[in-house]
């Protein structure tokens, strides 16, 4: 710590805010980096919530008062989950938990307090920009011009900041380990998140440039083509869909073998295969290559031999992954007791669902089926970041005590985990069947945008809007007990020093 920001540090004129912007502490950002995506993810889950309730009767608009705002709010809860949910809320653990795994501190701290400021200022600004007609562009491009270049500059600085946390993170990994731990000595926590912020460096750039050129596009005068507001979404929307949303799962992956192995106190056997395996799983992950918006005529992307693979390579790699979790669980059982931890239960439940998600995006790209662009894409994303968010909930439940400090409500949370994983099941589930039968992805408000001439699956879309109720429940129920988390550690905190005072 330099002598500025001791001086900083014992300056008691300075207000909780002042010294949270200007905290350079690991845990003052992972606070902001987990309350600002779990708040975004609990946002996401309110736009599919309405989206859903829209989706009941597709024959007139009824929530929304066009086909555009759903649109809008169709893509809002994709991108609040993605970019401002789980990747933040995956950096809230990176920032703590991994450099003290790594037996370091986190390197560049003022770099990383510049990420996060940045992916928070960024992540108001797109928020607003949805809020004021504006989002990613409109199929019938009747969204504010004004306000849809906010959204953009707002992803643009949400980008920025998580490649910048992500590069820290990754510094922290290569170069700031303790002396004698090699890469293969790392918890799986670690290893996953290098593997994935190797990835996320190697991705998120490219989603910028998208950005980048729709900005440029949309400013000045009548957009050519990559500004046109209903070609804005096909450029950014490989981001959210199969293969690259893979990449939140990874990092859950990595949590739940930690946290197995951490509450059975078993060491995994086989270690170096699921080292290897969690590093195939990034790999296939890594989604930049497939934008729809760039297809030459007759080889869409998505239909390519290298597309095709990747979607059936890596379940076997989750299935492997998912079989030493299990083997771990399985011969440490005995030392749960008769009350598993909550976050044992989640954890593998995540992984459970992670495995599921990767079946449903290996059928999704079937030629014969003619899936692509049907409902089955959204089950796809639906169950991957669905059990990233339950993986990430239990990662932060169980490194609570190291971000927050003591006082975690484990009921609460075990009632909303389960509320969780059975509703991004239920959703998912429907959803695929519900492609199967010629739903599209985005329904629109009428029955010949949802891609299917009658309303035969309106009982399907009623299952899967209970199902994202259910999430909602659940979410809500952690923020509670994440907030009460909080009140808890703060009081402790406030008493401790009250008798260091009295002494």
């Amino acid at each position: 710590m330099t002598t500025t920001d001791t001086a900083a540090a014992s300056d008691s004129s300075a207000t909780a805010l002042e010294e949270a912007v200007t905290s350079t502490d690991p845990r003052t950002l992972s606070r902001v980096w987990g309350f600002g995506g779990m708040t975004s993810i609990l946002l996401g889950a309110v736009a599919a919530l309405l989206v859903g309730l829209e989706r009941l009767d597709l024959r007139s608009a009824n929530v929304f008062s066009s086909a555009d705002q759903v649109f809008q709010f169709w893509s809002a809860h994709r991108v609040a989950l993605v970019l401002l949910g789980v990747l933040p809320a995956l950096m809230a653990l990176s920032t703590t938990v991994v450099p003290r795994q790594c037996g370091g501190s986190l390197v560049f701290p003022r770099a990383a307090a510049l990420a996060c400021w940045t992916w928070l200022i960024g992540a108001g600004m797109t928020i607003v920009g949805f809020l004021v007609d504006g989002g990613l562009g409109t199929p019938g491009g009747a969204g504010q011009r004004q306000a849809t270049a906010l959204t953009l500059m707002g992803l643009l600085l949400v980008v920025g900041g998580l490649v910048l946390a992500s590069i820290c993170v990754m510094t922290t990994i290569v170069s700031g380990r303790a002396a004698g731990t090699g890469l293969r000595d790392l918890p799986f926590t670690a290893w996953t998140t290098l593997v994935a912020a190797t990835v996320w460096t190697g991705m998120l750039p490219v989603l910028a440039a998208n950005a980048v050129l729709a900005y440029v596009d949309l400013r000045g005068r009548p957009a050519v083509r990559f500004g046109a507001e209903d070609a804005i979404w096909e450029q950014v929307s490989w981001m959210f869909t199969h293969p690259a949303v893979y990449v939140l799962a990874l990092p859950v992956l990595g949590i739940a073998l930690d946290v197995v192995a951490s509450t059975t106190r078993t060491t995994q056997a086989n270690r170096d295969v699921l080292l290897v395996a969690t590093a195939a799983f990034g790999f296939l992950s890594f989604g930049a290559f497939a934008q729809t918006f760039f297809d030459t005529p007759g080889t869409p992307i998505r239909e390519e031999a290298l597309s095709v693979v990747a979607a059936f390579a890596i379940v076997p790699v989750a299935l492997a992954i998912f079989g030493g979790l299990a083997d771990t669980l399985r011969r440490g059982a005995s030392n749960l007791g008769s009350k598993p931890p909550p976050e044992t239960v989640l954890s593998m439940l995540a992984v459970l669902l992670i495995v599921v998600g990767t079946v449903v995006g290996a059928l999704h790209v079937i030629a014969p089926l003619d899936l692509l662009g049907t409902a089955v894409e959204g089950a796809n994303f639906t169950l991957v970041v669905g059990a990233a968010v339950l993986g990430v909930g239990a990662g932060l439940h169980h490194w609570g005590d190291e971000i927050v400090g003591p006082g975690g409500r484990p009921g609460l949370f075990l009632l909303g985990g389960l509320a969780i994983a059975l509703g991004v099941a239920v959703s998912g589930v429907t959803d695929l069947f519900s492609g199967q039968l010629g739903q599209a992805d985005f329904t629109g408000v009428s029955l010949a945008a949802a891609g299917y001439p009658d309303s035969g699956v309106d009982g399907l879309n009623l299952v899967s809007m209970i199902g994202s109720l259910a999430v909602l429940g659940g979410l809500a129920a952690w923020m509670l007990a994440g907030i009460l988390h909080m009140v808890t550690a703060q009081n402790a905190r406030e008493a401790t020093v009250q008798e260091k005072g009295a002494a």
